[in-house]
C-alpha cells in the first residue's frame, strides 16, 4: 500500500493482514459490521477521529500505520469559492450505479456546450422523486469539470416542497458570484445583472428540482459558454430548444448492483431472490434502496426479513417513507447512540437550507459538538443524511418531508419555535464571537453580562470563525429574514443584522449585509437607542459600500438626530463624518462641509471621539478639495498623515493614504497625489499586503494618466495588473486593464490598447459593472477613428478619473467605496500584520458605529 492509498483500501489491507473478518473487527472496536463494511467499500470515506482511533486499536497498528490511517481519514476542506472561482457542486456518490446510457449522453452534451444550449433537462418519468436525477447530474458534471474553468454553481429550486421564487433564486445565484443585490432591485434587473456576470465565462450551472419552466426561465444565461443542467419531476416542455433526458426507475439488475454496494455482495449472493424482492419493494428507486438496504445487516433475518418488513409497510406508507420508517424503527431498538440518533432525526428537519453545519445542529439538539457529530454520522451511516463537506450535512428534500411529517406529530408550534430560535441563537453567537476575536471596541452593549456571543466561547481563532460564517452566508440572510418575522425574536434578528457589517468588511462582500439590514430596519419594535442608531447608521454603511452614496444620505440624516440625542461623541463623530462625505460623493460638497467641520471640532474636543480624528480629517480634506480650497485640503491631509504612526495600524494607514492620494488627484493636485502615493507604495510593499499594493498602483497609475505621463502610467499599471491577476476574487483586473489601455492609447499603441479594453469589457460585464459601457465607447471610437486621436492621448478618461457625481467611478468590487477603502486589512491580518486593522472607513472603526 502506497502513501497515497485511500482510507477504504488502507483499512481493508490492514484488516486482511491481521486475519480479522469484518464482523470480528466490528466487535473488537465497538462498531457495527455495517459501519465497517461502509468504510471498506468507500461509502464512508472520511470517518471521525474517534472511529479511526477505535479501528487502529483493534487492528494493533504501529505508530506509522496509525498516522497513515489518520491522514487518509482527514476530510479535505472544500470551500464554495476557490481563488475567486465558485465550486458549489455536491460531491459525486461513491456508489453511483448504472445509468450508463444516460450518463454517456449527458457527458457528451456537457463536452459540447453548443449542443446543450439553452439547457439540458433531466426529468423523471411520471414526476417521481428519488429516482436519481441529482446523482446523475452531479456524476456527469464531475467527469467534465475541466470544460468549465470559471466555476460551477448549484442551486436547489425545491420544486417538490416550497418552490423558490425567481427573486430568491436570482439572489442566491448573484450572491454565489459575489455580486451585490439592491434593496429594490426588480427581478428583471437581477436577471440582467446575472446574465451580464456570466458573459464570457465557461461555467456549469445545476438547477436542481425545478417546479416548472417558468421558474427556470429567468435563471438561464444569455450567452454561449455557460451550460445549464435542470433536474425536475416534470418534463418542462415550456423550455424551447432544451435537450431532454428522461429518467425512469432503475433496471432490476442495476438495483441489485446498488444493493450489493450498500449491504455487501455476500448478502445478495446468499439470497438473490430476497434481494430482488427488496429492490422491487423499494420501487427500484435508488434513494429508497440506499435507505432500506442498510437495515439488512442489522437484522438476524437478513434480506429475507427486510423484504417482509417492506411488504408490510408498503400497504400504509409510500416507498421512501416506508424505508425511512423502517430505518428509524431499527435505530430505536439499538444502542443508546442509535436511539438518540432516531430521536434527533425528526428535529433536524427544522433546517430549511440546502445544508446545515455541525455547530447549528448541536444548538438545535441542545448537545455538545462531539455528541452531535456522533449522532449525525450515525444517520449518515444509514443514508438518512449526507455529508458533502467537513462538518456540513444535508438532508434530501424527500427525506426531510418524511422527517417533518413525523416532527409534526411530536412537536407543537411552540416546539418548532424553540428549535428555530436555537438555530438563530447559534448564528448570532458566531457573528459576535467573530467581532470579539477582531479585538475592536464593544458596540451596542454586545459584551454585557450575557454577551451576544454566548455559546461560541470555544471558538478562539478569528480566521476560522470568518471561514465558518463565509460558508454560512446564504443561511445567515435566510435566518435573519425569518427571525425578523417572529414577533418574539425580532430583537435577535436586529442583533444578527448588526453583526453582518463586520463580517462583510472582512470578506469584502457587502450585498448580504445590505439584505440583512433591510430586513430589520423598519421592524415595529422599540429598540435601545444604541441599537436603533446602529441599524440606521449601518443601512447608510450598506449603501455606501455598494457605491450608492446618494441612497446612503437619507439613512445618515435619520441617524444624526439619534446620535445627538444619545450624547455619545464617538457615535456622533462617525455619523457626521460619513454624512458629510456621502453628500460630497453625491455632488453636494458644499452641503456636506458643515458636517465635516463639526466632526473635526468634536474629535478634537472629546478624547473618546479621538479615534475618529484621522477619518474626520480625510473626509474634511476631500470635501474642501472638491470645493477648490486646496490649501485647507492639504493642511487636513498633512495633519492626518502626521497622526498615523501613533495609532500603530500600518495596514489601515496604507489604505487611508491611498484615499488621500485619490482625493488629491480628483482635486487636481497631481504632484501631491503622486508624492503621497509613491511614498505609500514603499510602506505597502514593506507590509506585504498585495491587494492594498494593487490599489496603490492603480491610483498612482491614474494620477500619472491625469498628468499626461503615459509611459510612467503604463509601468505602474502593468505592475498592478500582475497582482490583480493573482487575486481574481477581488475583481480589480478589469479596472487595471481599463486604465492600462488608456496609457497604451496615449503612447499610440492602438492594438495593445484595444486588447486591454476588450479584456476589460469582458471582466466588467462579469460583475455587471457599468464601466463596460465606457470601455465599449472607447473601443467604438477607436474603431471609427481607425487610430488614436487626441481624445485617447489626453491624460486619461475623465469620465472615470476625478468624477464626483453619484455615478462616477463607483466600483462594486472596492475602488468606488471612496473613503470606505479598498480593503479592511484582511490580507494584512492573514499575513501576520498586528494591530487593529479595521479602521478603513471615514468614520473610523470597521463597520463604523
Amino acid at each position: 500500500m502506497t502513501a497515497g492509498t485511500g482510507f477504504a483500501q488502507l483499512l481493508r489491507g490492514f484488516r486482511l493482514r491481521s486475519g480479522l473478518t469484518q464482523e470480528r473487527l466490528a466487535e473488537l472496536c465497538g462498531l457495527s459490521s455495517q459501519a465497517v463494511s461502509a468504510l471498506e467499500n468507500g461509502r464512508r470515506r472520511y470517518p471521525r477521529s474517534t472511529t479511526v482511533d477505535q479501528l487502529s486499536g483493534a487492528l494493533a497498528l504501529d505508530a506509522d500505520d496509525r498516522r497513515r490511517l489518520i491522514a487518509a481519514a482527514r476530510r479535505p476542506k472544500v470551500p464554495n469559492v476557490r481563488g475567486g472561482v465558485p465550486r458549489q457542486l455536491p460531491p459525486p456518490l461513491s456508489d453511483f450505479i448504472g445509468r450508463s446510457r444516460e450518463l454517456d449522453e449527458l457527458v457528451a452534451l456537457l463536452r459540447s456546450p453548443a449542443a446543450a444550449a439553452p439547457g439540458i433537462v433531466i426529468s423523471a418519468i411520471g414526476g417521481m422523486g428519488g429516482v436519481g436525477k441529482t446523482a446523475l447530474a452531479v456524476q456527469a458534471a464531475s467527469q467534465t469539470l475541466d470544460g468549465f474553468p470559471d466555476g460551477q454553481l448549484y442551486l436547489n429550486l425545491r420544486g417538490g416542497t416550497e418552490p423558490r421564487t425567481a427573486e430568491d433564486a436570482l439572489g442566491a445565484l448573484l450572491g454565489a458570484l459575489a455580486l451585490s443585490i439592491g434593496e429594490t432591485m426588480s427581478v428583471d434587473v437581477m436577471a440582467s445583472r446575472y446574465r451580464s456576470a456570466l458573459a464570457g465565462r465557461r461555467m456549469l450551472i445545476v438547477l436542481d428540482d425545478a417546479a416548472s419552466g417558468e421558474q427556470v426561465q429567468p435563471l438561464l444565461p444569455g450567452t454561449a459558454g455557460v451550460v445549464v443542467i435542470v433536474t425536475s419531476r416534470q418534463r418542462l416542455t415550456t423550455l424551447p430548444g432544451a435537450r431532454h433526458i428522461g429518467l425512469e426507475v432503475m433496471q432490476e439488475d442495476e438495483g441489485l448492483d446498488l444493493l450489493r454496494e450498500v449491504v455487501g455482495a455476500a448478502w445478495v449472493d446468499r439470497d438473490p431472490e430476497a434481494a430482488r424482492e427488496v429492490v422491487r419493494r423499494c420501487g427500484l428507486l435508488p434513494l429508497a434502496i440506499r435507505v432500506a438496504g442498510v437495515q439488512a445487516a442489522r437484522s438476524d433475518g437478513g434480506l429475507r426479513e427486510l423484504a417482509h418488513r417492506l411488504a408490510e409497510d408498503s400497504e400504509r406508507l409510500d416507498l421512501l417513507s416506508g424505508s425511512v420508517a423502517m430505518s428509524l424503527k431499527t435505530l430505536a431498538k439499538g444502542s443508546n447512540l442509535d436511539q438518540a440518533a432516531a430521536r434527533s432525526f425528526v428535529l433536524l428537519s427544522v433546517f430549511d437550507g440546502d445544508r446545515f453545519p455541525l455547530r447549528a445542529a448541536a444548538a438545535v439538539l441542545d448537545r455538545t459538538l462531539a455528541e452531535t457529530e456522533s449522532l449525525l454520522e450515525r444517520l449518515v451511516d444509514i443514508h438518512l443524511l449526507e455529508t458533502p463537506a467537513l462538518h456540513q450535512y444535508r438532508m434530501h428534500d424527500l427525506v426531510r418531508a418524511v422527517a417533518r411529517a413525523d416532527a409534526d406529530r411530536v412537536l407543537d408550534e411552540s416546539g418548532w419555535d424553540q428549535l428555530r430560535r436555537r438555530e438563530a441563537d447559534c448564528y448570532l453567537a458566531m457573528l459576535w464571537r467573530f467581532d470579539e476575536l477582531a479585538c475592536g471596541p464593544e458596540k451596542y452593549g454586545s459584551r454585557g453580562a450575557v454577551p451576544w456571543s454566548a455559546g461560541a466561547e470555544d471558538v478562539t481563532d478569528q480566521e476560522l470563525a470568518g471561514d465558518w460564517l463565509e460558508a454560512e452566508l446564504p443561511n445567515l440572510v435566510r435566518l435573519i429574514r425569518r427571525t425578523a418575522q417572529d414577533g418574539e425574536s425580532q430583537l435577535t434578528a436586529v442583533r444578527m443584522a448588526l453583526g453582518m457589517p463586520k463580517l462583510s468588511n472582512h470578506l469584502m462582500r457587502f450585498g448580504e449585509a445590505h439584505q440583512a439590514l433591510a430586513a430589520v430596519v423598519d421592524l415595529p419594535i422599540t429598540l435601545d437607542p444604541r441599537l436603533e442608531l446602529g441599524v440606521l447608521y449601518q443601512m447608510g454603511f450598506a449603501y455606501s459600500t455598494l457605491g450608492l452614496y446618494e441612497q446612503a444620505v437619507p439613512w445618515r440624516q435619520r441617524a444624526l438626530p439619534l446620535a445627538r440625542a444619545l450624547g455619545d461623541p464617538e457615535a456622533l463623530a462617525a455619523v457626521l463624518t460619513d454624512l458629510g462625505y456621502n453628500l460630497g460623493r453625491s455632488g453636494r460638497a458644499a452641503e456636506g462641509l458643515p458636517y465635516a467641520e463639526e466632526a473635526l471640532t468634536l474629535t478634537e474636543a472629546h478624547p473618546g471621539a479621538g479615534r475618529y480624528r484621522i477619518g474626520a480629517l480625510i473626509g474634511f480634506g476631500a470635501l474642501t478639495g472638491w470645493l477648490g480650497d486646496l490649501d485647507r485640503q492639504w493642511s487636513a491631509f498633512e495633519q492626518a498623515m502626521a497622526m498615523m504612526p501613533a495609532r500603530k495600524a500600518p495596514a489601515v494607514d496604507a489604505v487611508h493614504c491611498n484615499l488621500i492620494g485619490q482625493a488629491l488627484m480628483e482635486s487636481g493636485n497631481r504632484d501631491a497625489a503622486v508624492r503621497v502615493l509613491t511614498e505609500n507604495l514603499d510602506l505597502v510593499r514593506r507590509l506585504g499586503t498585495e491587494v492594498v499594493e494593487c490599489d496603490t498602483l492603480e491610483t498612482l497609475g491614474r494620477a500619472w494618466l491625469v498628468a499626461g505621463d503615459h509611459a510612467r502610467a503604463r509601468g505602474v499599471l502593468e505592475t498592478g495588473l500582475a497582482i490583480a491577476v493573482r487575486h481574481p476574487g477581488d475583481h480589480r483586473e478589469g479596472r487595471l486593464r481599463h486604465y492600462l489601455g488608456q496609457a497604451l492609447a496615449g503612447l499610440e499603441l492602438a492594438e495593445e490598447a484595444r486588447d486591454q479594453w476588450e479584456r476589460a469589457q469582458v471582466l466588467y460585464s462579469r460583475v455587471a459593472d457599468p464601466r463596460a459601457e465606457v470601455v465599449q465607447g472607447l473601443l467604438s471610437e477607436l474603431q471609427l477613428g481607425g487610430g488614436l486621436g487626441e481624445g485617447f492621448a489626453g491624460g486619461g478618461d475623465q469620465r472615470m478619473v476625478g468624477s464626483r457625481s453619484p455615478g462616477g467611478d463607483q466600483d462594486p468590487a472596492g475602488g468606488g467605496r471612496g473613503l470606505q477603502g479598498p480593503d479592511d486589512g484582511r490580507r494584512g491580518r492573514r499575513e501576520g500584520e498586528a494591530g487593529d486593522q479595521g479602521d478603513a472607513r471615514v468614520g473610523g472603526a470597521e463597520g463604523g458605529y
